[in-house]
């Protein structure tokens, strides 16, 4: 997704309701656009599962994937710039209070808060507060069967 249509989704995604039901695990951790009670997702790029390939098993999976991180990191970076155009600096913003609490007792998360900590992390990512949401973007991958996504998200609340 280029800036453009990047500052256009964030518009749109800003003012669009979000659906009243349907999944609460969404094919956005796969990077595939998604609409869920919650969150919107679309995503900006995402690598391939690298997972039970030749790369995997020869062992070079990992400096694949930190070239990916690296690259990705890059395009977040342009990304918030674009936003910052037309929202001002962002905020950091973490999942981090999510994340322990899924460390401390799993059933304190909704599928959804479990979703989004898992997949960020505890690392800040770069954030704006547009009316009731959240608009972020989120870098990560959910497990080692999933790719690398990068993808622009509005959430309801946190």
């Amino acid at each position: 997704m280029d800036d453009d249509s990047l500052v256009a989704a964030a518009r749109d995604l800003v003012m669009r309701p979000f659906p009243d039901d349907g999944p609460s695990r969404g094919s956005w951790l796969v990077g595939e656009t998604e609409s869920v009670p919650g969150g919107h997702f679309a995503p900006i790029a995402s690598s391939p599962s690298l997972y039970e390939t030749p790369a995997d098993d020869d062992g070079t999976i990992g400096d694949i994937y930190e070239r990916v991180y690296t690259d990705f990191k890059i395009r977040r970076r342009q990304a918030a710039d674009a936003l910052a155009a037309i929202w001002g600096p962002p905020r950091p913003y973490s999942f981090a209070a999510e994340l322990e609490r899924f460390w401390a007792d799993h059933e304190s998360l909704s599928p959804f808060e479990y979703d989004l900590a898992l997949f960020t992390g505890e690392d800040p990512f770069p954030s704006w507060r547009r009316h009731d949401r959240l608009v972020a973007l989120l870098l990560g991958q959910m497990d080692k069967e999933f790719p690398i996504v990068l993808t622009l998200a509005v959430i309801a609340g946190p």
